[in-house]
């Protein structure tokens, strides 16, 4: 069956309602209705009592002196009726005959006969046609939407006896159309049951087999029929009686059908689609199996309305419809345990609302206002237990009938202080993909980290890892929707269909979003229920709140791993620091002692050259010899300060009378081969001054250096002055020269370590004098002289604390 047939199909039952709801307004109103029956027309409703004198439960048996037996089949006998209208009825065993009278129909009082009819039609075409737009093609989408067209056609056709038409043709093509449509819609639900659902097709195999569904029922109606009464006027009785003969075995055979399919379906989403209609069955043919068609076959008479039962039957391609459509997502379970919850607390309330009403009417007969009081208090009863009741019973018939544990509070609090308490990826990890499967009876659970930064690997299920998802239709998906996403076929979305089947393959049927401070940072993937029952909207809720909760977890997880890394970075780079300030330290250490050795050396290599050259009178060899052993001295005391002293430098305080010392150290200066003969050095100090307390080792180190430096800096001509003053209880020792001076951009960068205005300087030796003033308690300055040159001034105490 193609698509552009479904039209044509559609308005064959549009076209039987049209047919027959014009009849019934242009044959007129008789102001009764009847139902079909296998010896008349039995008149089950009296509309207009002044117009026909019939009465609720006489039988027709005639009409225009037609005898039912041959008005059912008037269409193929076509009896001429009599001039005048007339009825003949049976009433208690009498045969009554009555003039037929007939009012025109007002639109009105027409529409108030026909739109329970003409509703129950257009609800049943919407049913048809939302099948046919959003139901998967498949072939059961199409029997549902035969099969609704047919009862479609079905409902049209009882507006006749429904309107209580009087005319024998007009009836006899009812009874026609009803046969062949009934017939048609029975055989097109048993083909549709038998392939559905898609998991039992029982025909996928056997196509050819569903001609029986279709060609079964109005043989056995009339075979039977033709057994009974040949081929006389009497067959049209029977095969109205008998052609309904096929519905109970069709009834009980789909039920057994479901049954088995309920039985067999593995615990999964497709055993839900059979439990709505399993629950429709009973409130759609409970009420037409022993209500309808029973008392019909048995005593020839209904009990309730035909119209009861259509609307009854209303449930059954409903929760076929829903199954078709969206079965997955639909809560069965809830919906039954809910509707059966309202059934039992509202027959419960109207049965104990009976009683105490007659209990007060035998107290208080007649007491209409206390009567009205009562009604109004237990309204007031009723409205305070209702919503509590509601909870309970459902709790407990949800318990008992599907074995379902609502998730408990205090389990999901201490689960969620679990997991906002795990602070590494392992521990997180662990919660999710152990305890919680446990704790809340799903067979699994997972967590993948979309992580930009690092990949995280979590499982060796390929599923899980996320170079797969990083640019997937699902993870975009997420990001725009910021919910979840069942593991379901979205006709829609190809690309997300195919994704969402790989997961629920890999055991999945949920995947939620994990969310950080503002993007998408990972994936939980939740299994079944371990007892088969699909997810509530109160789990759903329950999952969302946890991947709330999770996708905070896992930010400062990763916050966390961040930090412990950058820790971990830290420590190396901060050992590598440390060695490699250990290695300055020790660069700088030789730098300074090979600084600190030349001058000394300088002195020894120049005496003992000196001492080499010729003899000399004992007094010169004298004091050579006194120049090396001291410069050695000398040199051992710098080797110890620089090895033990060389982070905090100590001082050896000493008197030392400056204007001896001072002198005494330019002269040993002058010695040194580091010494230019042209550059003069003068000293001024005053032959009274204070004596200093200093480290006279220190000190010696320091004029040098400074020297040395003024020597350099000048070339090779020159002059170097030496002053010493007392100012304020400091000893203020000068140096001066006469060279270039220090530019004055480089003035403050003198004192810092490795800056040298020389081509060859390791910039340590001014840096070296400033330690070991300042740990003398005293200060250095470098400024440049008006004229020219440099002066550096030395400010020490006369008394030194060290």
């Amino acid at each position: 069956m193609s698509r552009k047939m479904l039209p044509s199909i559609l308005s064959i039952p549009i076209l039987i309602t049209l047919i027959f709801f014009t009849s019934v307004f242009l044959n007129g109103n008789h102001g009764f209705n009847v139902d079909k029956s296998k010896n008349g027309l039995w008149v089950s409703e009296i509309t207009e009592s002044q117009l026909n004198s019939v009465q609720t439960g006489d039988l027709i048996v005639a009409i225009n002196s037609i005898p039912y037996s041959k008005i059912l089949g008037q269409l193929v006998l076509q009896e001429k009726p009599s001039s005048t209208k007339t009825i003949t009825v049976l009433r208690n065993d009498q045969h009554l005959t009555f003039p037929l009278t007939t009012v025109p129909y007002t639109l009105p009082s027409f529409l108030l006969i026909v739109w329970q009819h003409f509703l129950l039609i257009v609800l049943f075409l919407i049913l048809a046609i939302i099948a046919i737009t959003y139901a998967t093609p498949s072939p059961r989408r199409r029997l549902f939407f035969l099969m609704i067209c047919g009862f479609s056609s079905t409902i049209a056709a009882t507006l006749v006896s429904h309107a209580g038409t009087m005319d024998p043709t007009l009836i006899s093509m009812s009874f026609f159309c009803l046969a062949i449509s009934n017939w048609f819609a029975f055989g097109a639900w048993i083909h549709f049951t038998w392939r559905f659902p898609a998991e039992r097709d029982l025909l996928r195999n056997h196509p050819g087999a569903a001609a029986v569904f279709y060609l079964l029922p109005p043989a056995v109606a009339i075979t039977g029929a033709l057994i009974v009464a040949g081929t006389s006027v009497e067959f049209w009785p029977w095969l109205q009686r008998l052609r309904n003969l096929f519905l109970p075995p069709i009834i009980l055979a789909t039920f057994i059908k479901h049954t088995v399919d309920f039985i067999k379906l593995p615990p999964q989403p497709a055993r839900n689609q059979i439990k709505l209609p399993l629950a429709a069955y009973w409130l759609s043919f409970g009420p037409y199996f022993f209500l309808y068609l029973l008392p019909s076959i048995l005593f020839d008479r209904p009990i309730i309305h035909i119209r009861t039962i259509i609307l009854a039957f209303l449930f059954l391609p409903i929760a076929y419809l829903v199954s078709l459509l969206r079965y997955r997502l639909f809560q069965v379970d809830r919906m039954i345990s809910k509707s059966l919850t309202y059934i039992i607390l509202i027959t419960s309330f109207t049965g104990l609302y009976s009683l105490f009403l007659i209990v007060l009417k035998r107290w208080l007969w007649q007491d209409q206002i206390l009567s009205e009081q009562f009604f109004f208090i237990f309204l007031i009863v009723v409205v305070a237990l209702f919503n509590p009741l509601v909870y309970r019973l459902q709790k407990k018939i949800d318990r008992v009938m599907f074995g379902n544990q609502p998730i408990s509070p205090l389990l999901f609090r201490k689960f969620s202080r679990q997991i906002s308490t795990a602070l590494d990826i392992p521990e997180l990890t662990k919660a999710i993909s152990h305890d919680m499967p446990k704790q809340f009876g799903i067979r699994c659970a997972a967590m993948l980290i979309l992580d930009d930064r690092e990949k995280h690997i979590l499982s060796d299920q390929e599923i899980l890892d996320p170079a797969r998802w990083f640019n997937s239709e699902l993870v975009n998906t997420l990001k725009k929707k910021k919910g979840y996403l069942r593991c379901n076929i979205i006709p829609s979305k190809p690309q997300l269909s195919r994704e969402l089947e790989e997961i629920s393959q890999a055991g999945y049927s949920m995947v939620l979003g994990l969310f950080g401070n503002k993007s998408l940072i990972g994936l939980l993937f939740i299994g079944p229920n371990t007892s088969g029952r699909l997810f509530t909207n109160e789990d759903t809720q329950f999952f969302a709140t946890l991947a709330n909760h999770t996708g905070i977890a896992l930010e400062n997880s990763l916050r966390y791993a961040a930090l412990a890394k950058s820790k971990l970075q830290l420590e190396k780079l901060f050992e590598q620091l440390l060695q490699q300030k250990k290695m300055a330290a020790v660069g700088e250490m030789s730098t300074v002692l090979a600084h600190e050795l030349k001058t000394p050396l300088a002195v020894i290599n120049s005496s003992a050259h000196h001492l080499q050259k010729s003899s000399h009178p004992d007094e010169i060899i004298d004091e050579m010899t006194e120049f090396i052993i001291n410069e050695i001295a000398s040199i051992n005391r710098i080797l110890y300060r620089m090895v033990d002293h060389a982070e905090n430098p100590s001082s050896d305080i000493q008197e030392i009378e400056l204007q001896t010392t001072i002198p005494a150290l330019i002269n040993k200066w002058k010695f040194s081969a580091d010494h230019h003969p042209e550059i003069q050095i003068e000293c001024d100090i005053p032959s009274q001054i204070t004596t200093l307390h200093a480290d006279i080792d220190q000190l010696g180190q320091i004029l040098l250096n400074l020297i040395r430096n003024s020597e350099e800096a000048m070339g090779e001509k020159g002059n170097i002055t030496v002053s010493v003053r007392e100012e304020e209880e400091m000893a203020v020792i000068r140096i001066a020269d006469t060279g270039p001076g220090i530019p004055q951009n480089q003035i403050n960068e003198i004192f810092k370590s490795f800056f040298s205005t020389k081509e060859r300087g390791l910039g340590l030796g001014l840096p070296f004098c400033k330690k070991l003033i300042e740990a003398q308690h005293g200060t250095i300055l470098v400024k440049n002289r008006r004229d020219t040159g440099a002066e550096v001034s030395i400010h020490l105490p006369f008394h030194s604390q060290s």
